[in-house]
């Protein structure tokens, strides 16, 4: 076990050995299956270790907060894949927004800022 260079962090992405990606699903959002091995904190490699990987983008996020009360804004959203699982499917977040092709973080949480929290 090593500490990484400049990082707060053990191991680094030489830690891990990429065997196979492959994309099950491409829409809105895609599903690939990683299959790779990673160093243990022993130096040994592991096993091979199988993930799906939900991929949706990168988004951009933030916390606006109003100084004169002192406060944050929060926006409420219906989220349906909390409906099972929550007391309501409205759920209180962050401001954010997806980053599209060509779009600079700055940019999407202007727009993102104006869009849900006005």
């Amino acid at each position: 076990m090593r500490k990484s260079d400049n990082l707060p962090v053990t191991f680094t992405k030489s830690d891990v050995e990429i065997i196979a990606r492959e994309t099950c699903y491409r829409g809105f959002f895609s599903l690939d299956l990683y299959r790779f091995r990673h160093r243990l904190f022993s130096g040994e490699m592991s096993g091979e270790v199988k993930r799906e990987i939900f991929e949706r983008g990168h988004a951009a996020v933030l916390l606006p907060f109003d100084p004169e009360r002192d406060e944050v804004v929060l926006v409420e959203q219906i989220r349906i894949a909390a409906y099972d699982t929550s007391v309501t499917p409205w759920l209180l977040e962050m401001v954010a927004g997806m980053i599209e092709e060509g779009e600079t973080i700055e940019a999407v949480a202007r727009r993102e800022a104006m869009e849900e929290a006005g």
